[in-house]
């Protein structure tokens, strides 16, 4: 129940700190990419993807590339966290890409958009999986 418990521990704090880095730095990115557009006040479906459809394509990529620099950096800390074992890492990875979908299906990006942040999450896991990774060092 112990290693249960540890494991989950691991998974969640991870998903928080990847998440917590994706969405600051892709803050940052839409924002030095796209200031004159103005954010939605409320989280309101239908204003959020208004809002996302006034954006250049250079703040998705901004965005898109924080994306998976954030779920890289929590796959790679989750396999370096002592103690850890490869499943917590693919619990990880299924975790963000629940996120990635459920996100997708809730506000319309558009198909490009949206086929591209899908796509995304497992090969940025697999490469914060392979760089964390401790065989073969």
């Amino acid at each position: 129940m112990k290693a249960v418990f540890l494991s989950s521990l691991r998974v969640t704090t991870t998903f928080l700190l990847g998440t917590l880095f994706s969405w600051g730095l892709g803050q940052f990115l839409q924002d030095a990419f796209a200031s004159h557009v103005v954010r939605p006040q409320v989280n309101d479906p239908l204003q959020v993807a208004e809002f996302l459809a006034q954006l250049p394509p250079s703040a998705h990529a901004g965005r898109l590339v924080a994306m998976g620099l954030g779920m890289a950096l929590g796959t790679m800390v989750v396999r370096r966290w002592p103690g850890s074992r490869p499943l917590d890492a693919w619990a990880l990875t299924l975790l963000f890409a629940a996120g990635a979908i459920f996100d997708v299906f809730r506000v319309n990006h558009g198909p490009a958009l949206s086929i591209c942040t899908v796509a995304l999450v497992l090969p940025c896991c697999w490469m914060g999986i392979r760089l964390g990774s401790t065989k073969g060092r």
